[in-house]
């Protein structure tokens, strides 16, 4: 668990190592459809519906001042 917290640290301190992660995050991603795309392309298309789905509901907007909700 502790090596744990020093991970999240160095990723919330350093932006040179979120900017990695997302690259290696892409890569995996062009890794993948290289071998099948179709997967993918219902990740993205269920990703753009929950989007669009908590869009037209409101989700998206902030929690109000009785919804403190404190995660760390």
């Amino acid at each position: 668990m502790e090596r744990f917290e020093l991970l999240w640290e160095l990723c919330q301190r350093e932006p040179l190592v979120r900017w990695s992660v997302l690259a290696g995050v892409g890569l995996v991603w062009l890794a993948a459809a290289w071998l099948s795309p179709i997967p993918l392309v219902a990740a993205m298309m269920l990703a753009g519906t929950v989007y669009v789905v908590r869009r037209r509901r409101g989700d998206h907007l902030a929690p109000q001042a009785d919804d403190d909700l404190d995660w760390f």
